[in-house]
C-alpha cells in the first residue's frame, strides 16, 4: 500500500514545478518588455508561448496547492500529529495562493497585451517572484517538518520561519474580516483596467 507521503511528495512536486515553469515564463517576458532591446531578441511567437505556458502553469499550480495541503495535512497526522510550524504553513499556502491569484488575475484582465506596459509587466514578475517565494518557503517547512532540515538551512541567517506565529483567536477574526472585505472590493467594486 502506499502511504500518504508519496501522494504529498507527487502533489508538491506537481505545485513546484508548475510555479517555477510560470515565474520563468513570467520573468522572461517582463524583462522583454522592460528592456525593449533584449526584446527585440525574442521572437515575437516564442514570447506569446512563454506567455502562455506562465498562465497555464500558474493556473494549474493553484489547483494543484489544495491537493498538496490536504495531503500534507493526512500526512502530518500519520507522523504523530500536527506541530506549530503547521500554522506557518497554513498563513504560507494562504499568501502563495493570494500571490498567484493576483498573477492570474492579472494576466486574464490584461489579456497579452499586459506585457505592452511597463509598470504591469513588473507587478506580474514582482508578483510571480513572492509567489514562487511563498513556495519555497512552504517546501522548506515541510522540509524542516519531515526531515529536520531543509535547504534554507545554507543560509547565513535565521528566517525565522519554523517558530509558531504568536497571534490569538481574535486578531486572527480580525484580519480574516479584513481581508474577506479587501477581496470583496477588489472583485467587485473597482473598475476594469482597460488596457489600450
Amino acid at each position: 500500500m502506499v502511504s500518504m507521503s508519496v501522494f504529498h511528495v507527487i502533489s508538491t512536486e506537481m505545485v513546484v514545478g508548475a510555479f517555477a515553469i510560470a515565474t520563468l515564463g513570467t520573468i522572461i517576458c517582463s524583462i522583454s518588455s522592460i528592456f525593449p532591446a533584449l526584446g527585440e531578441l525574442l521572437p515575437s511567437k516564442v514570447h506569446s508561448h512563454l506567455d502562455s505556458a506562465a498562465y497555464i502553469a500558474s493556473i494549474f499550480g493553484v489547483f494543484m496547492i489544495p491537493a498538496a495541503i490536504v495531503t500534507g495535512y493526512l500526512t502530518t497526522e500519520s507522523m504523530g500529529g500536527q506541530s506549530s510550524m503547521s500554522l506557518n504553513k497554513m498563513v504560507f499556502s494562504g499568501l502563495c495562493i493570494g500571490f498567484w491569484s493576483g498573477v492570474i488575475s492579472g494576466r486574464r484582465l490584461c489579456g497579452y497585451r499586459l506585457w505592452e506596459h511597463r509598470g504591469l509587466s513588473i507587478l506580474q514578475a514582482i508578483s510571480a517572484s513572492l509567489g514562487f517565494l511563498m513556495t519555497i518557503i512552504l517546501g522548506s517547512i515541510g522540509g524542516q517538518l519531515g526531515r529536520g532540515e531543509t535547504v534554507l538551512d545554507l543560509l547565513p541567517f535565521e528566517l525565522g520561519i519554523y517558530t509558531p506565529p504568536a497571534i490569538g483567536i481574535v486578531p486572527s477574526l480580525v484580519l480574516f474580516v479584513f481581508s474577506a472585505l479587501t477581496l470583496g472590493f477588489v472583485l467587485f467594486s473597482q473598475p476594469r483596467p482597460i488596457i489600450e
